[in-house]
C-alpha cells in the first residue's frame, strides 16, 4: 500500500463528496403564483384622495385664520343719534286724530337703525305711530312716519305750541338712546293751528278766573 494512502476514517484522511442515496433526490418547484396584496388598488387610492383632502382642509383653515388674524378690527358705529337726521314732511289728512304730521327719518351711517318709540312732553295731547315699529332704517336711505296727536285735554294742552319738540326712541347694534327733535318753525304753526281748531271752543278749555276788584298789595 502505497505510504500516501490513508484508510477512511482515520485522523488525516480525505473524504470525497458525499453522494445522495437513491430517493433522496428533491424536485425543484418554481411558484408562479404571485403573492396577495396588503392594499388594493382601489384602498389605495381611496388613501391618497383622503390625504390630498386633510392636506387641503389644513392649509385652507390655516389660511382661514392667519387672514382673521391679520384683519384690522371692523370700526364701532357712531350713537344712533350721531347718524340720523329728522324733518318735518309737512301735515297729513288727521282723520280721527287732531293733527298728523309726516316724520322724516333719515340714516347716513353705515349700520342700520330702528325707530322703536315717538312720545312727546304736553299732557294734553297723545302720540300714535301709524304702521308699525320698529321701523329700521337702511344705511343711506329715508323712511316716512305718520304721527298722530290727539288732544286729550285742551287744559293741559298750550294754547301756542311754540317750539314744540318729538322725542323719539332710536337704536343701533352700539346702543339704545332717546332724542328730543324739534321739527321747526312750519311745524309749530301747523300744530299750533291744529290746536287753536280744536280747542278755542268755550267747552274745551278752562277759562282763566278773573276779579272785579283790583289786585291787593301782598303784605
Amino acid at each position: 500500500m502505497p505510504a500516501d494512502s490513508e484508510r477512511p476514517g482515520e485522523p488525516g484522511g480525505f473524504l470525497g463528496p458525499v453522494e445522495p442515496g437513491e430517493g433522496t433526490w428533491t424536485q425543484l418547484r418554481l411558484y408562479t403564483e404571485v403573492p396577495p396584496r396588503l392594499l388594493s388598488r382601489r384602498l389605495k387610492t381611496l388613501l391618497v384622495v383622503l390625504a390630498l383632502a386633510l392636506a387641503l382642509f389644513l392649509t385652507a383653515r390655516h389660511a382661514i385664520e392667519r387672514s382673521a388674524a391679520a384683519a384690522p378690527p371692523s370700526p364701532l358705529l357712531p350713537f344712533p343719534s350721531q347718524s340720523t337726521r329728522f324733518g318735518y314732511g309737512g301735515p297729513l289728512p288727521a282723520g280721527e286724530d287732531s293733527f298728523a304730521l309726516s316724520l322724516t327719518v333719515h340714516n347716513s351711517g353705515a349700520g342700520q337703525v330702528e325707530v322703536l318709540g315717538v312720545s312727546q312732553g304736553y299732557r294734553g295731547l297723545s302720540v300714535l305711530v301709524g304702521g308699525w315699529l320698529p321701523q329700521a332704517v337702511q344705511p343711506g336711505q329715508t323712511v316716512s312716519l305718520r304721527i298722530g296727536l290727539k288732544v286729550t285735554d285742551c287744559s293741559a294742552a298750550p294754547a301756542d305750541a311754540g317750539m314744540p319738540f318729538l322725542d323719539v326712541t332710536l337704536r343701533n347694534t352700539r346702543a339704545m338712546e332717546t332724542t328730543s327733535q324739534i321739527l321747526g318753525d312750519s311745524y309749530a304753526r301747523d300744530l299750533s293751528a291744529a290746536l287753536h281748531a280744536t280747542c278755542d271752543a268755550p267747552d274745551n278749555r278752562t277759562a282763566a278766573t278773573s276779579s272785579g276788584s283790583p289786585d291787593k298789595p301782598v303784605r
